[in-house]
């Protein structure tokens, strides 16, 4: 139901079809485990003799789906470096993960759970043999197991494959820069030869290899290797704003 409710008001919302969830099948488990998570919490206060009215079960609910929301998706962003949903353009959000907005819309979907959903699904599941209830179960199971595999495999594929690209392409900035560097060496070595017309044609080359090193440092990375290529980078557009001072320096003396 919540990859219903997702899919259909994404997919008019983008004017597209959009397939919503974490898995490729029509499911978003987060929405499961908050159904699961009050329907449980209800039981247990039935069992200890506690009766919650609406407002308190409307509280659990908005408090809970908070909670749930942003735990899920700081371990997901964590573990695939990847934003499933970001609420940064509500008001009062908190790190793009949960909004008051949407925490009291799960808070009404919590009394929709209790009142009219659980009790439902309740009667609907005292209708259906116990063996059967244990295959469907069984099934599901697999089901899920396979697309959570699926997924969980593709995402590391695809982050591995992310990482690759930025290796090579970081690899092969370094090579271009380290080849500008060099030809820079041998363009100085001539400046006291040539004179006044090697200065200039310095002076338009080192316009066009600051601005390839500028760009190569707008690359951050997330790991340790990628920050290394960073600084030595970095030392590498020292150099040449300290070579580019010098000439400046000389060609005003």
């Amino acid at each position: 139901m919540g990859w219903v409710y997702e899919t259909i008001f994404c997919t008019i919302k983008g004017g597209k079809w959009e397939n919503r969830g974490f898995l490729y099948g029509p499911v978003c488990p987060i929405y499961g485990t908050g159904a699961i998570a009050i329907s449980t919490i209800m039981e247990l206060t039935l069992e200890s003799q506690i009766e919650l009215i609406w407002w308190q079960i409307f509280l659990i609910s908005v408090v809970g789906s908070a909670v749930l929301e942003y735990v899920t998706s700081w371990a997901l962003e964590k573990l695939f470096h990847a934003i499933w949903w970001d609420y940064s353009n509500l008001p009062l959000n908190l790190h793009g993960r949960i909004s008051l907005f949407t925490s009291l819309g799960f808070g009404l979907g919590g009394l929709l759970i209790v009142y009219i959903i659980a009790p439902y699904t309740v009667n609907c599941v005292d209708f259906i043999p116990p063996l059967i209830m244990e295959l469907l179960a069984l099934c599901f199971v697999f089901l899920f197991a396979v697309d959570l595999t699926l997924t969980v495999t593709a995402l590391h594929h695809f982050d591995r494959m992310v990482v690759r690209m930025e290796d090579r392409f970081n690899h092969r900035m370094e090579t271009i820069v380290d080849t500008t560097v060099q030809q820079f060496a041998l363009i100085k070595e001539r400046i006291v030869d040539n004179g006044n017309l090697i200065n200039e044609r310095l002076n338009s080359l080192s316009s066009f290899m600051k601005g390839t090193v500028r760009r190569v440092y707008s690359f951050r990375g997330k790991n340790e290797k990628q920050e290394t290529v960073k600084n030595d980078l970095l030392l590498k557009i020292q150099e040449f704003t300290k070579y580019e001072k010098n000439q400046k320096d000389k060609k005003s003396d």
